[in-house]
């Protein structure tokens, strides 16, 4: 069900395409600190000739040089941010490996969405385990579910996910079961609930999930 493998040529094609973006992004905050510290000076050269007491034009510089330091700031902060997101992207495209989660199964359970957070799903594998995942990457669609589909994740140097792809094949599926509203945050937030953030795998049936949101079960 879990594979190592190498990047296609769709995921290598994101990853690079994320790069652009990144210095799209740069370039553009560039500019926009140029134009912030001209507007700051020029407003500042106006207010100046206006002034009549040096207690005011010491404000106005100080006014105006804390305008600049705060655009300068900020530029810095996002440059630091972006040069950590490139450093993850070329890691994995020099690493060139990415996890796959391969699905095969006719049975699910779906929590479905209450707010903004997603649509969470266990779902039955061979071996009497179930696979729990979700989130907003996982809205159902036309196709999926399906009772065939791949998960691909590819983690940064620290094992952060950097990009996570949804390769879906087979025939779309209906689940066994939809849990909503306050019955899906308790199943959620109950202590055996596996991790859906993890992709996590347990031994077990989802027929125990739908007994404990009956109440036929305690904790599970």
């Amino acid at each position: 069900m879990e594979k190592e493998r190498q990047l296609n040529d769709k995921e290598i094609k994101d990853l690079k395409k994320d790069l652009r973006n990144l210095d799209q992004r740069d370039a553009y905050q560039k500019r926009f600190l140029v134009g912030y510290t001209l507007v700051a000076l020029i407003v500042g050269t106006i207010v100046y000739h206006r002034l009549d007491s040096r207690m005011e034009v010491y404000l106005l510089y100080g006014t105006v040089l804390v305008y600049i330091l705060i655009g300068i700031w900020v530029y810095l902060e996002n440059y630091v941010q972006a040069k950590k997101q490139r450093k993850d992207i070329d890691f994995a495209l020099v690493s060139n490996k990415a996890k796959v989660i391969k699905v095969v199964s006719e049975e699910y359970m779906q929590l479905s969405e209450v707010e903004d957070e997603g649509v969470y799903y266990l779902f039955q594998l061979d071996d009497n385990k179930v696979l729990s995942f979700g989130g907003q990457d996982f809205y159902p669609t036309r196709k999926f579910p399906s009772n065939d589909f791949e998960i691909v994740l590819i983690h940064d140097e620290k094992g952060e996910l950097l990009l996570l792809k949804k390769y879906v094949k087979g025939k779309k599926i209906q689940p066994k079961k939809k849990i909503t509203r306050q019955k899906k945050w308790e199943l959620l937030s109950s202590v055996n609930y596996p991790d859906p953030e993890n992709f996590t795998v347990v031994n077990g049936r989802i027929e125990d999930y739908c007994e404990a949101v009956e109440g036929k079960i305690g904790d599970m």
